[in-house]
């Protein structure tokens, strides 16, 4: 059997190379010039490699309005989030209608070459209420909107220069090389799970469920912008994946890889946008418990899993695994859910990445009912040296 094909039938990868790349550095001397933020590289980056095919770069205003309102792009493919420029008012006044215009990082470096670019203004408070649910000041992503310029501008991207990461290079599979993986290992049924917490018990149950059915496993931990204070960092996050791959699963039938992306905090459609990013990477399903929701009290637990049921196989190609939230059962003695254990609450041991915080910050050694004791070792460590 074949991999499942991208979303939109075909992988668009933006980053050129070779004398395209040397003509667009030349030329970009002379361009006006916008500054990227942490969130615009993350998405340069997945728009380089293919990861938001079938985009090929920044939303236009009708695909903007599109998305927000029906989740569709004008030509009628699902898509969830928009993907956006901002522009401070100083740089939308360099704007030039049919002028490209040159991306470059906080450095100064430059990124990618913008074509065509089309400035629209657009409503911070609109579009979070059709994102988050809600314009609160406190929900992170309207932080985030609230540190944008007044203006968006859309058009495709030349990307000349990939974002430098100094860390989990042997990780940091584009979609092309994760597909030609799994080509090479023979597998077509590959499940993906990506989370943004440390691995735990929960998380295992999971993943040694969804191999039960399927040729192979991809993890892939939220590297991007977007984690809240006081969460586990990044390396911490990383070698908790190592240890569970290494230890606990089996290695042939698992591959470890960077999620690149941000956490934009929204939610059901969140779940939707990286179902997408999966199924580029290759994956014909992917792993969605009922604990998947956005900060706030905009979505119950059940709505990340509920919005896949409004699209069809010709929407989304890729199939949402659901579970229910899985526990330590103490009179089971093992994982369960709610389908499979009978027991009293009072027997349960929640495990979530909330529950991991406190106890962290108690002092307290996450218990095995949690997780690997390897694993608790490298978050205590973790803790320890944010303290």
């Amino acid at each position: 059997m074949e991999l499942i094909p991208p979303h939109g039938g075909k992988l668009v990868e933006r980053l050129v190379l070779g004398a395209e790349r040397d003509r667009l550095i030349h030329q970009a001397q002379n361009m006006p010039s916008v500054t990227l933020d942490e969130w615009e590289l993350s998405d340069i980056e997945l728009l380089a490699v293919g990861a938001l095919s079938p985009l090929e770069g920044f939303l236009n205003e009708a695909d903007y309005d599109a998305v927000l309102d029906r989740m569709r792009l004008v030509n009628g493919t699902l898509w969830p989030l928009p993907v956006t420029l901002s522009l401070a008012q100083w740089e939308a006044d360099l704007w030039r209608e049919g002028q490209e215009m040159a991306l470059r990082d906080p450095s100064g470096e430059l990124v990618a070459v913008l074509h065509q670019p089309e400035l629209y203004p657009y409503n911070r408070g609109v579009e979070a209420k059709l994102l988050f649910g809600t314009a609160d000041s406190a929900h992170p992503g309207m932080k985030r909107l609230l540190a944008q310029g007044p203006y968006h501008v859309g058009g495709r991207v030349s990307v000349v220069n990939l974002p430098g990461h100094p860390d989990f290079i042997p990780y940091r599979l584009t979609p092309a090389q994760a597909r030609q993986e799994f080509r090479r290992r023979g597998w077509s049924r590959v499940v993906g799970f990506q989370t943004r917490s440390p691995i735990h018990r929960a998380h295992e149950y999971l993943l040694r469920c969804a191999l039960e059915m399927a040729d192979g496993l991809m993890v892939q931990p939220l590297m991007g912008p977007g984690v809240a204070d006081g969460e586990v960092p990044a390396q911490a996050r990383m070698r908790c994946c190592e240890v569970l791959v290494d230890s606990y699963l089996p290695r042939e039938r698992t591959v470890l890889a960077v999620n690149p992306a941000g956490t934009r905090h929204a939610g059901p459609k969140e779940e939707v946008f990286h179902a997408i990013v999966r199924q580029n990477y290759g994956c014909s399903h992917f792993i969605i418990g009922q604990d998947r929701v956005a900060t706030g009290k905009s979505h119950g637990p059940a709505d990340a899993q509920g919005i896949f049921g409004r699209f069809t196989r010709e929407d989304l190609g890729v199939t949402p695994l659901c579970f229910d939230i899985a526990f330590y059962c103490r009179s089971c003695e093992g994982m369960a859910t709610a389908k499979t254990c009978t027991h009293p609450l009072s027997q349960r041991v929640s495990l979530n990445s909330s529950a991991l915080q406190q106890m962290l910050s108690d002092g307290k050694p996450p218990p095995p009912e949690f997780t690997r004791p390897e694993i608790a070792e490298i978050l205590k460590e973790a803790y320890v040296s944010q303290t």
